[in-house]
Formats: structure tokens, sequence, C-alpha cells
């Protein structure tokens, strides 16, 4: 991969989320979609994990998400964001704080 420079990476919205809502999407295999606090505004994301994670699973979590990336559609679903994960051979992992940190929070 290419290297960015700070001033790139400071360019990145990297926030704490909390999930408050997640289902899993009807005719989808692997989509979820997410409703996140993030203090002074709700965001809705979609994201590939129903492998991994069940919905009951992640409501209450906070989360480490991408703010800023433009919209995309997913199966007709508006997401509005992209959750961070770990990907290995033993699976995903979604990344979140090991303290309980208020929505919204930058991530540095």
């Amino acid at each position: 991969m290419d290297q960015i420079d700070i001033d790139h990476f400071h360019t990145i919205d990297l926030r704490v989320a909390r999930v408050i809502e997640c289902e899993k999407v009807e005719k989808s295999r692997s989509l979820l979609r997410i409703i996140l606090d993030l203090g002074d505004e709700r965001k809705q994301i979609v994201s590939s994990i129903a492998d991994y994670y069940k919905p009951e699973d992640i409501i209450g979590r906070n989360l480490i998400i991408i703010n800023n990336l433009k919209p995309a559609k997913f199966m007709g679903i508006e997401s509005q964001g992209m959750l961070l994960a770990a990907e290995d051979e033993s699976g995903v992992s979604l990344l979140t704080t090991d303290k309980d940190v208020k929505p919204g929070t930058r991530v540095h």
C-alpha cells in the first residue's frame, strides 16, 4: 500500500459510535443494517459482517467508524460510513474501545 502523510490521515474522520439498532438485511446473506449514535447525530451503516456477528451481539457496543466516507448503497440501502474491523484466518473482529467512551468522540 502507498504511504500517506499526516495531513492526509487527518482528513479521515474516525469516531466512536454506539450501536443502537441492528438487523439483518432481507434477501442478503451477509449484510447487517446498523443504526449508530454519534452523540449529536445518528447514522446508518450497512456492513457485510452477518457471517460473524448476530444483530443482538453488537447492540450497545461502541465501535470505531469512518464518519466522513461518501455514502454508498447496498441492496438499495444507503450506508453513511464504514465500520473498522480486523480480519484474519479466525474471522472478523470489530474495532472497539477498551473503556466506555462517549459516542461521537474523535479517534486520533
